[in-house]
């Protein structure tokens, strides 16, 4: 019975993303994030030989849960440093489950990045966001 369900369940959304392919104005989930892929975690650039003498900017993000909503931050930084680095980083103990984030412009090889945190319905999330970057000559 859970078999016939699933293929069911997956006919239908393929059904739908192919009746969907040409209509204007029609949604395209996938084309709603930046690249594709909205993750729970972002770890972008050369992050392995971050310091914190090349630190520009760090912020603690958090949202708590409300029942059957979906919760939502941007994050903003810009300055003269050159970014090697962006990441945000769910915290450890702390309830981010379904949580994504994403960069929405900007990022590394800039000097400005924009992130977007969302949680899932009913969820919230708690991250800690870090950019790294060098100074411009």
């Amino acid at each position: 019975m859970y078999k016939t369900v699933a293929t069911l369940a997956v006919a239908i959304f393929a059904f739908i993303q192919i009746s969907n392919a040409g209509v204007p104005g029609a949604i395209d989930l996938i084309s709603q994030f930046s690249l594709g892929k909205p993750s729970h975690e972002i770890s972008n650039g050369t992050c392995t030989n971050a310091t914190m003498g090349t630190l520009v900017f760090e912020k603690y993000v958090y949202r708590i849960g409300l029942p059957f909503l979906t919760r939502e931050a941007a994050v903003k930084w810009s300055g003269n440093e050159t970014i090697y680095c962006v990441m945000a980083t769910p915290v450890k103990g702390e309830s981010s489950e379904g949580s994504t984030a994403e960069i929405v412009e900007g990022g590394v090889g800039h000097h400005n990045v924009s992130l977007v945190l969302k949680s899932a319905p009913g969820y919230g999330f708690t991250y800690n966001v870090y950019v790294f970057g060098n100074k411009t000559k």
